[in-house]
């Protein structure tokens, strides 16, 4: 993982070039945060491409790693480009992540089958 800006912002870069059959996603391991909180995963442009919910975590303790795709159009020379935000149950306010909140943010390649119907 690239070291995260302090606005949340990293840039990412693929294993390796990826395959036509792969999918592009972005594994982000969580450490401790506020119940109720949540990680909006966005594109350096704004677009919200998901958010990381970790429900039934007990208080003080780490909520795990979570799979969050990536669009291809975010893709740019084998690198990616996204902004992390944490968004707090009271007031709905965004801000960047501690370090303790986001421990690494890595890219990874999944294979894809078939097309949708």
């Amino acid at each position: 993982m690239k070291e995260s800006a302090p606005d949340g912002k990293m840039l990412l870069a693929l294993p390796r070039a990826r395959e036509a059959d792969e999918a592009v996603a972005v594994r982000i391991t969580v450490g401790t945060l506020a119940k109720g909180a949540r990680i909006i995963v966005k594109t350096t442009e704004g677009e919200v491409v998901g958010a990381v919910v970790p429900f039934g975590i007990l208080p003080g303790r780490k909520a795990g790693s979570f799979m969050v795709p990536v669009p291809l159009a975010a893709v740019k020379d084998g690198k990616v480009s996204l902004q992390l935000e944490v968004e707090e149950l009271t007031g709905g306010k965004t801000r960047a992540p501690t370090k303790t909140e986001v421990e690494a943010a890595n890219l990874e390649l999944m294979p894809v089958s078939g097309t949708p119907e």
